[in-house]
């Protein structure tokens, strides 16, 4: 009986952590999304969506963006991953053609870092994780 109070014990405590896990995660991605929706992003010109990004590294291209002068009113939204072009109703191109005919580009981090001169990023390792920073742009 001691046992099977325990095993039950333990799976409350592992559930309730995971749960609070998850609540934090929202609030950090809420905070570094501010008011911007997915019907934010959709009535965007662009959109580039970076997979597998943590939060710090999503905030980090974030303000990079906002000082770049070539992506007008740059907003950034960070979700789960899975989300594609499509989701934002956009078409898919090719990344390196973003400023010019591509509507929406779908990369990983590395990829990203590759093509982007991007100094505040310098530890690809540690700029890893399991979300998608997404992020929509005027021309």
């Amino acid at each position: 009986m001691q046992k099977i109070s325990l095993v039950i014990i333990s799976i409350l405590i592992f559930t309730g952590c995971s749960a609070i896990d998850d609540a934090i995660n929202d609030a950090v991605d809420d905070t570094l999304s501010g008011d911007v929706t997915a019907e934010t992003i959709k009535a965007k010109e662009k959109v580039l969506i970076l997979n597998n990004v943590n939060h710090a590294a999503c905030l980090a291209i974030k303000n990079g963006l906002a000082e770049n002068g070539n992506r007008k009113n740059a907003e950034t939204l960070v979700t789960d991953l899975g989300v594609t072009c499509d989701t934002y109703g956009k078409k898919d191109g090719n990344p390196l053609e973003i400023e010019n005919d591509t509507e929406c580009a779908e990369e990983s981090l590395s990829e990203w870092l590759d093509e982007e001169s991007n100094g505040n990023i310098t530890d690809l390792e540690k700029a890893q994780g399991d979300k998608a920073c997404v992020i929509g742009f005027d021309l």
